[in-house]
Order: structure tokens, then C-alpha cells, then sequence
């Protein structure tokens, strides 16, 4: 199992009501842990509607987890058991008609494949970093996650 046997805790972002609660139901079927949050929670696979700059996508990417399309619950609940995550990564396939760069889209697969091989907990470990803000600015509760 791609995820080394571990139970996986789901997160999704992207998603509209209506679409994110028929995914509910397939996820459902499946051994798991949902995360129903806005904000990204030490998940192990984010599943994205789209590549996308969000808070969790970006969060997701730098501490290397698995990131893949709507494809993967669907396939492995109709399946009845979780499939191999490989081909579902956002990044597996570089689209060549789309306003997405190729390095934007395989960022999700490289930073996880970075992260494991150099067993790093995350893009920025040991980093340490000065971001100069004012006291009060609306952004500061996004910076100090």
C-alpha cells in the first residue's frame, strides 16, 4: 500500500456543498478519518478539485501528502478498498493545454517524493524566518499557522 498500512485521515478542499457531500457518501464506504475543517489539519491525503494556491493545498504540498483528484475516492469506494494512490496525484499527468505550468503541476508529487526521500517533516523545517507585519493586520492568524 502506497501509504505504508497506515489509517489515512482525509481532507478536501475545493469543493462546492452539493459535490463535497457525494463524495461524503463514496468516502463513507471506505475504513477512514475525515477532517471537516477550513483549515488544513495534519491529513494524509487532501483531496483537491483543482490545483490551487489555498491555504491547504499549499500547506498539504509543503509537508508532502499525498494530494490527488476526486478520481481516487470514487475508483476506490466503487472498488471497496483503498487503491494505489500513484495515478490519482495531482502531478502524475502534466496537462499541456492549460494555463498551469508543468512545474506548478507536478509541485504536489515532487515536494511528497522530496519529503520521503530526504525523510524531511516538511518543506521548511530548520528554517527560520522574519516576516515583518503589523500588530492587528487581518493576515496575521494565516502567517502564525
Amino acid at each position: 500500500m502506497a501509504s505504508g498500512g497506515q489509517k489515512r485521515v482525509v481532507q478536501f478542499t475545493g469543493f462546492k456543498k452539493r459535490e463535497k457531500a457525494a463524495l461524503l457518501k463514496w468516502l463513507f464506504k471506505l475504513d477512514c478519518v475525515f477532517l471537516h475543517d477550513k483549515k488544513y489539519r495534519n491529513c494524509t491525503h487532501l483531496i483537491a478539485k483543482k490545483l490551487c494556491k489555498s491555504e491547504k493545498f499549499l500547506a498539504a504540498c509543503a509537508a508532502g501528502k499525498w494530494i490527488l483528484t476526486k478520481e481516487y475516492i470514487i475508483n476506490s469506494a466503487e472498488s471497496g478498498r483503498w487503491l494505489d494512490e500513484t495515478t490519482y496525484e495531482w502531478g502524475y499527468e502534466i496537462e499541456k493545454d492549460t494555463h498551469y505550468s508543468p512545474q506548478r503541476q507536478s509541485a504536489p508529487k515532487r515536494w511528497r517524493e522530496e519529503l520521503t526521500r530526504w525523510s524531511a517533516p516538511g518543506a521548511f523545517h530548520r528554517w527560520k524566518v522574519v516576516l515583518p507585519a503589523k500588530e492587528g493586520d487581518k493576515r496575521m492568524a494565516s502567517i502564525r499557522r
